[in-house]
């Protein structure tokens, strides 16, 4: 975001300081309590998730070839990693054998052995090596020599696309990420993005798992590796579909947005880690939490509310996604300082919600990231909570700061807003009342339940056209 915007948004922010006010909706929005509690809701918004991309980290998990990360997503294990050609793949972190994950956690691996048989992979995911060969003679070993390996592609390559046969070979090394339904729209988009596709079984040097079983039982492995999956960097962050035959189109998913997020490079700094919240709340409670400040004053009165302002919201939509400026108690100094003095992300912080399960926070010092995820019942949800900073966490001291302040965030949300919460699910499960009401006041909040539900009136899941 360049400092024109930033002084434009400080603006809008400070006169709503000033006149103790907010950006307002059109009008009050009810939305069932039965979308809280359903398990036949529950299951749309699991499909909607599945069906939509998936941002999953930040690029700067995988610093350089031959690192890699894991990740679970739905509770389905995935592992991603940077190839000796510097492009990010996706594969299902399940061992062609008997399933158990090859690896876990993160780090830096030329080839990943499963803990169970020792199967191995490397990592463009493809088998090359298992001990009792004799046992599996239809598996298929692949060789460095074999045509097409990674080993014979041009550093930085992009992952060719089944759309396009051939097309990365021409593109530029961080080509977008192509789309079957806009045939060469990529070319044109933001030139980060990678081209991923798993359409086609041998894209990208892996194939999906096709295994048959004969009327006599005999088993025959046609795959040479992981199941893949089609993955992208985009924006700063690491991007995943989760359906195999599915085409990745992330700049089609953020529109104008992308740009404005890259521009940022919170993708790029360095990694804190993360940490998981299991909690009996519906998913989008927890969403919900970070839609408004409204509560700020009440909930928050020891913590962020001694650091930003309540009630007062600058709010942004932007298609199915929007952005919220929380101003900081500080801004009302800025009455007495030239715009040309300003320094924009002293005072306020900005806050993205991403379509359909993402939040991000972005602070002076701070690039936070929550992937929200439904559970295995409507009354449950998964949040994983990272953090990256744009410190030099060499020193020890800085480092401790940083990660300091990811604990107090961290901490904050966890027994301050989902501890609350919890009490709105239990009511919302008691049928005491049948709606609940978003106000005014809380256009974010209400953008999110509409997006949502537009999304699921299309009945294919898509991202809707606010």
């Amino acid at each position: 975001m360049d400092r024109d915007q930033l002084v434009d948004l400080t603006r809008r922010a400070l006169k709503l300081a000033r006149d103790k006010a907010t950006d307002l909706a059109p009008r009050v929005h009810l939305v069932d309590a039965a979308d809280y509690t359903s398990v036949e809701r529950h299951d749309q918004d699991r499909a909607m998730l599945m069906a939509s991309p998936q941002l999953v980290g930040y690029v700067s998990e995988l610093p350089g070839p031959g690192s890699y990360c894991t990740k679970t997503v739905l509770g389905r294990s995935i592992l991603l990693t940077r190839t000796a050609e510097g492009s990010v793949k996706a594969f299902e972190n399940v061992c062609l054998h008997r399933q158990s994950r090859v690896v876990t956690g993160c780090g830096s691996a030329k080839r990943f052995t499963c803990p169970y048989h020792a199967w191995t992979y490397d990592n463009d995911g493809r088998l090359v090596a298992l001990p009792g060969r004799e046992g599996f003679p239809e598996a298929a070993i692949a060789s460095a020599a074999k045509p097409g390996a990674a080993g014979r592609r041009k550093p930085q390559a992009a992952i060719a696309s089944a759309a396009k046969p051939g097309a990365a070979g021409r593109r530029k090394p961080e080509a977008a990420i192509a789309s079957a339904a806009k045939p060469g729209a990529a070319g044109g988009r933001n030139p980060q993005a990678a081209t991923a596709s798993a359409a086609k079984p041998g894209a990208g040097g892996t194939s999906r798992l096709r295994g048959t079983v004969g009327r006599d039982g005999q088993a025959a492995i046609n795959s040479d590796g992981l199941t893949e999956l089609p993955a992208a960097e985009y924006a700063g962050f690491l991007w995943v579909a989760l359906d195999p035959g599915a085409h990745l189109d992330v700049a089609a998913h953020l529109g104008p947005l992308g740009d404005e997020l890259d521009s940022w490079g919170i993708g790029r700094w360095s990694p804190l880690g993360e940490k998981e919240l299991d909690c009996p709340i519906n998913w989008k409670l927890a969403v919900d939490t970070f839609s408004e400040n409204y509560h700020f004053a009440t909930v928050h009165r020891q913590t962020f509310a001694t650091i930003a302002r309540s009630n007062c919201t600058v709010f942004d939509s932007y298609g199915p996604h929007h952005r919220l400026i929380f101003p900081l108690n500080t801004i009302l100094e800025l009455d007495n300082v030239p715009e040309e003095r300003w320094d924009p992300l002293h005072n306020m912080v900005v806050i993205y919600a991403l379509f359909p399960n993402i939040v991000l926070s972005v602070t002076i010092a701070n690039g936070e990231l929550f992937r929200i995820y439904p559970g295995d019942r409507p009354g449950r949800s998964v949040t994983v909570h990272q953090n990256s900073t744009p410190l030099d966490l060499s020193d020890e001291s800085v480092a401790a700061g940083a990660q300091a302040v990811f604990d107090y965030a961290h901490a904050t949300v966890r027994d301050e807003d989902y501890r609350l919460v919890e009490g709105l699910q239990a009511n919302l499960e008691s049928g005491a009342r049948d709606q609940l009401m978003f106000g005014r006041n809380e256009p974010g909040l209400q953008h999110r339940h509409i997006s949502w539900a537009r999304a699921l009136a299309a009945g294919d899941h898509a991202a809707p056209r606010l």
